[in-house]
């Protein structure tokens, strides 16, 4: 398959997502029709869900979804899941209005990107409205018969710490499981080979598999960075600072399609005392996107969040 440049389109708006001006070429008039639905999509579930009824989030999510936010030690898999984690929130969650930050959509052939910072707007007793939650939002959409379905969704808090404590259930393998393959392997080649690298200092393993355009968020992250020159600024910032002894890639999970993948995994970093015992262990949720590029595969959006990451005026 080709590569195609990325479109990529930037939206600033209160409460609603509001259209870009008209591009001239006919081929992006495509695309943007495209981004604008996706868009749609994504607001009219958010409109729902702050009413009361997070249902709608389930209709637009595709049957093998995968799902993760603070409140979870582990990712929800599949629609039927999400269905029965989201049941028990209707008519528990209300506020007065949303603020998107810089959404943006970027397309991949049939998968299309949305990234944006959002806030829950609610009135205080003299009727102003104030930011009542800040959250950092990855969503993956893939075009699946004609529909625009969300694939996996990432949220977590702007700039969250980690709990005072946690237990994550991991997976014990009896016997040997089963190698990866075809672009799975190559993907995780490609992250382990990065990791291996930051782990003793260096950044720069995950620069050199990143695209240009790549989107960026983390827990120390005060907004979406865009593009590689602002990841390599903050990661400039690391070089040296990171060390752990061990690194561990709790249960992979990848939804490949022909243009594009999407990884997640939880990961511990853990550092030994000279006695060969745990020292500390911080655990963490990842997602990368990546998209087939002339160059290989390369990531186009970076999440990592802690598990259970907490901030304390979350408004939640």
């Amino acid at each position: 398959m080709s590569y195609r440049t990325p479109i990529i389109l930037l939206i600033f708006g209160l409460s609603l997502f509001l259209p870009a001006p008209a591009l001239e070429k006919p081929e992006l008039k495509e695309e943007k029709t495209t981004m604008d639905k996706i868009l749609k999509l994504e607001d009219s579930a958010m409109e729902e869900w702050r009413k009361g009824n997070p249902m709608r989030w389930t209709e637009i999510s595709a049957d093998d979804a995968i799902y993760i936010d603070p409140g979870l030690s582990a990712p929800i898999v599949g629609k039927a899941a999400y269905i029965q984690y989201l049941e028990p929130l209707k008519g528990k969650i209300f506020y007065d209005q949303s603020e998107y930050v810089k959404p943006q959509v970027a397309l991949y052939g049939k998968t299309a990107v949305l990234t944006y910072n959002y806030h829950s707007l609610s009135k205080d007793q003299k009727g102003q409205l104030q930011r009542t939650s800040f959250w950092n939002t990855t969503e993956v959409y893939r075009l699946i018969e004609g529909e625009w379905k969300i694939v996996h969704t990432h949220w977590s808090y702007i700039q969250h710490h980690l709990p005072e404590s946690l237990e994550v259930k991991i997976p014990v393998l009896v016997k040997e499981d089963q190698s990866l393959r075809g672009i799975a392997a190559e993907i995780m080649r490609l992250e382990t080979g990065a990791m291996e690298r930051w782990r003793k200092g260096d950044p720069s393993g995950f620069l050199e598999i990143s695209a240009p355009e790549v989107t960026y968020f983390d827990t120390g992250t005060r907004a979406l960075l865009n593009g590689l020159a602002e990841l390599k600024k903050e990661y400039d910032k690391r070089v040296g600072k990171i060390h752990y002894d061990v690194m561990e890639f709790i249960n992979p999970r990848f939804q490949v399609f022909e243009d594009s993948a999407v990884l997640f995994y939880q990961f511990f970093s853990t550092t030994l005392n000279p006695d060969g015992t745990i020292k500390s262990r911080t655990p963490w949720n990842c997602t990368e996107v990546y998209a087939k590029t002339a160059g290989g595969w390369k990531i186009v959006h970076t999440h990592w969040s802690y598990i259970n990451g907490q901030r304390k005026d979350s408004g939640v």
